[in-house]
């Protein structure tokens, strides 16, 4: 299950940032960066809510899995402004 999961975001974050687009000489859109930043976070609140030992239930995990992401969604959000506040 774990496989089948790693192999489906990994194909999907390599159709939506292929070698075609990231090549091109045009900046790389915002919408890939956010991808990036959903994928991440996703992969994070599963993780961090799954090895939570406090949380038995499946709602418990699910409600804090939700927290976690917003959290890690939020906090690289503020990287990315930061970033480009310097690159400006």
């Amino acid at each position: 299950m774990v496989r089948n999961t790693l192999v489906l975001l990994t194909g999907l974050i390599l159709s939506v940032l292929s070698p075609v687009v990231l090549a091109s000489s045009q900046v790389t859109p915002w919408k890939s960066y956010l991808f990036v930043v959903m994928t991440l976070s996703v992969i994070a609140a599963w993780v961090l809510s799954s090895r939570n030992k406090k949380a038995e239930s499946f709602m418990g995990k699910f409600l804090l899995g939700g927290l976690y992401f917003w959290i890690f969604t939020f906090a690289q959000l503020m990287v990315l402004s930061l970033l480009y506040y310097l690159n400006k």
